[in-house]
């Protein structure tokens, strides 16, 4: 009788635990690659000397890996390296062709995820900017004008919801951001004239946030 008790006790206890879904097992180190849409309000503004003016909407590719700093029973803290290149065109016509802007990034960040998945996190970071303009040929591989570059440093807050967190078993899957950038270039004008200016002495300033929505896979 006294076994008889102490099994129904023991699987009225394991009862609820099994009706729970088994959550995914959450690793050291979160990576994600990743497709973005890019808006720089900054950069459509320019007036430069040529006709013609820079897209709304610009695309960009990117990485990131961050690993566990301290791991709280609904929340964690992480740390690592963010990476992309973002390129936006438009109808400013050059000797070659139509200028492109080009934005390479490289930076460190925190993510505090939130959270028994940790599944949404608030990002916050900081990195390098390099940005130029430049004729690319879309018709001979490899020919190009840069007529611009300048180099900066900025900060950037964001967040992050991983979607597949908090699905049964689930350690990678769809990731979907986020991230406002904040970084000012200055003066934008013709460095290296080929033949012609093409944005003149002032085309303006780049000033204000670039606008970033990322979505990619990442895992644990």
């Amino acid at each position: 009788m006294k076994m008889i008790s102490v099994t129904t006790a023991l699987l009225l206890f394991a009862l609820p635990a099994m009706a729970e879904p088994e959550q995914p097992q959450i690793g050291p180190g979160r990576y994600e690659i990743w497709l973005g849409i890019t808006s720089w309000p900054g950069l459509s503004e320019l007036e430069p000397l040529a006709a013609g003016s820079f897209d709304e909407v610009g695309l960009g590719l990117g990485a990131a890996f961050h690993t566990s700093l301290k791991r709280y029973e609904h929340s964690e803290i992480l740390a690592g390296v963010d990476m992309y290149i973002g390129g936006t065109s438009s109808n400013v016509g050059g000797i070659i062709d139509d200028l492109i802007a080009r934005d390479l990034y490289l930076g460190a960040s925190l993510k505090w995820g939130l959270g028994k998945s940790r599944a949404l996190q608030l990002d916050a970071g900081a990195g390098y900017h390099l940005l130029d303009m430049a004729q690319v040929s879309t018709r001979i591989w490899g020919l190009e004008h840069q007529v611009w570059e300048s180099n900066r440093l900025g900060t950037f807050v964001g967040a992050t919801w991983d979607v597949w967190a908090g699905q049964p078993e689930k350690t990678a899957g769809l990731s979907i951001a986020f991230k406002v950038h904040f970084v000012e270039f200055g003066t934008v004008y013709d460095e290296d004239i080929f033949l012609e200016p093409i944005l003149g002495p002032n085309a303006g300033r780049i000033e204000g946030p670039l606008y970033l929505l990322q979505v990619g896979f990442s895992g644990r």
